[in-house]
């Protein structure tokens, strides 16, 4: 493997790392805050808010240490997922801290468990070559 392609992986990793923490970092912050003025309510889903883009990002750079060459497809494929499952737990958690309940979150649920799927299936699909 040639430096010029480590030095590219490693670049994308250290972007993608830091693109992924300071989501969860801000999602944290916000997500205490959101809950600090909730008058006493508390949500599941406000409160671990953070975990979904946590756990996305770091399964994201798993991925892409036993996939280097993570397609484009598959790479936009799962951030989508990620930051659909990510807006269903900020939906979920204002109605649980409204004192509400609804089924209006469940298509963020169903697509973005869909766009992560569609992201495992593509890693597995055969390579083609551009036509010249």
């Amino acid at each position: 493997m040639s430096t010029s392609v480590t030095n590219l992986s490693a670049k994308r990793i250290k972007k993608i790392s830091l693109t992924y923490l300071g989501v969860t970092i801000f999602l944290f912050v916000f997500s205490r805050i959101y809950e600090s003025l909730s008058y006493g309510e508390v949500s599941f889903f406000m409160h671990y808010l953070f975990a979904v883009p946590l756990i996305g990002g770091s399964l994201l750079l798993l991925t892409l240490h036993l996939f280097p060459r993570l397609s484009r497809i598959s790479f936009n494929l799962w951030n989508s997922g990620v930051a659909v499952l990510t807006a269903g737990f900020l939906l979920k958690g204002i109605i649980n801290l409204s004192g509400r309940s609804t089924t209006l979150d469940l298509p963020y649920w169903y697509i973005g468990g869909s766009l992560l799927l569609l992201t495992i299936l593509s890693l597995f699909l055969p390579k083609t070559k551009a036509p010249v």
